[in-house]
């Protein structure tokens, strides 16, 4: 009896504490509700636009809070080191990975072109707060990523149907398969400048993925280059430039429309989603209603921009049905920050004179005139009004 009673009192000792973490857990999830429906509830318009901008301009990939979480990261350490006053030199703060390096610049891209995210993140949000803006970032972020590869799905084929001589087959604008380098145009553009795309064999040695002919991130695509002509002894000769690949007419920018040009013009094409600007009437007044780049007040091309537009245009010509980081062996994020540390990290002085004069070649073919002031700054100091304030003084005595 007595042990009856022992067992009766235990056993109803459980159940009040199952009860009471059943409704533990029962409140725990009204909570976690209420969180989550406040990070998604009231999309701010401003956020989901800026958001828009982030793979164009910021990173290809990678979650938009990965990047806040380097630079939070590099805040501690730094406040260790500072903690640890004159002792911090026998005790430097670790070396970053290249992933971490690179996180860390996208941050620093992020709250250049995101100006309400670095109002945010300057006024010590709460966790809530941070959490919906970068959930919205990365909505915007992701949208406009797909966005541009359906257009680009499209319209890189239109383009290329019109290339002389005709493309044999002619190429499905809307269904991916028959394209990389499952048909020779497409796969002439995609082939690496390492392979001879001209030679049968390679030709096939490449379709069949022999290993000595693997299609990767450490080659470039022939279509970077003018022609796909690429020299072994220069290689940067002529990389990023495309030959006559950005010779459109200027209004093109401006249009809704395309223009059935060659093959050669499909960098431009590309780049016209970033870049272009378009008019649509209101019904009070014709208004402006710019698009990433205007919105942002983007006055100069980006290298960041380039990488995505290769990136797009690279995908646009492959198989691959949908956005995917990896494609067989070739991967675009390693594909992409090739480009950006191509233009980010030039490593001498005569580098960086070509890239400077690499990015002026981009800018006048897509900006034109209309920024000069912005992409190329005039250097006064030596003109003959700054030469004649300087020297008058001596001349008067």
């Amino acid at each position: 009896m007595a042990s009856h009673i022992i067992s009766s009192s235990t056993s109803s000792s459980d159940l009040l504490t199952v009860s009471a973490l059943k409704r533990r857990i029962d409140a725990l999830e009204e909570e976690n509700g209420q969180l989550l429906n406040k990070i998604i509830k009231k999309p701010t318009p401003t956020l989901l636009r800026e958001g828009r901008a982030v793979r164009r301009l910021v990173c290809l990939a990678g979650p938009v809070v990965d990047f806040i979480s380097e630079h939070d990261r590099r805040q501690i350490l730094t406040a260790q080191v500072n903690d640890m006053g004159t002792g911090a030199s026998a005790n430097p703060p670790p070396s970053s990975s290249i992933e971490q390096e690179r996180a860390y610049r996208s941050y620093e891209k992020l709250v250049l072109w995101c100006p309400t995210l670095a109002r945010l993140l300057s006024a010590t949000p709460d966790t809530v707060d941070l959490a919906a803006a970068c959930q919205q970032l990365q909505e915007g972020a992701d949208g406009a990523r797909g966005d541009d590869a359906a257009t680009l799905k499209v319209s890189a084929m239109q383009w290329l149907n019109e290339h002389q001589p005709v493309p044999n087959p002619p190429l499905n604008i809307r269904q991916k398969e028959g394209r990389g380098f499952y048909h020779d145009l497409t796969g002439q553009l995609l082939c690496p400048v390492d392979y001879d795309w001209a030679d049968l064999r390679v030709r096939a040695a490449v379709r069949a993925f022999e290993p000595d002919f693997r299609v990767t991130a450490h080659s470039w695509p022939s279509f970077l280059y003018p022609e796909g002509k690429y020299d072994k002894n220069h290689p940067a000769k002529g990389l990023f430039r495309g030959g006559h690949l950005l010779q459109i007419p200027s209004n093109i920018r401006h249009s809704d429309a395309y223009s059935p040009l060659q093959v050669r013009q499909l960098l431009k094409t590309i780049a016209r989603i970033s870049f272009k600007v378009r008019r649509r009437p209101t019904k009070l007044l014709n208004r402006t209603r710019g698009n990433v780049a205007s919105l942002l007040k983007m006055k100069t091309v980006q290298p960041r921009a380039i990488a995505y537009i290769a990136a797009q245009l690279r995908h646009a010509l492959s198989s691959t049905s949908s956005w995917c980081l990896i494609d067989e062996d070739f991967d675009y994020e390693a594909f992409y920050f090739n480009i950006v540390d191509y233009f980010e990290n030039p490593g001498s002085t005569q580098k960086t004179a070509e890239i400077n004069d690499l990015l002026l070649w981009w800018n006048r073919k897509i900006f034109g005139r209309e920024n000069v002031a912005h992409y190329r700054p005039q250097q006064v100091e030596g003109l003959s009004v700054a030469r004649s304030k300087m020297l008058a003084p001596i001349l008067s005595t």
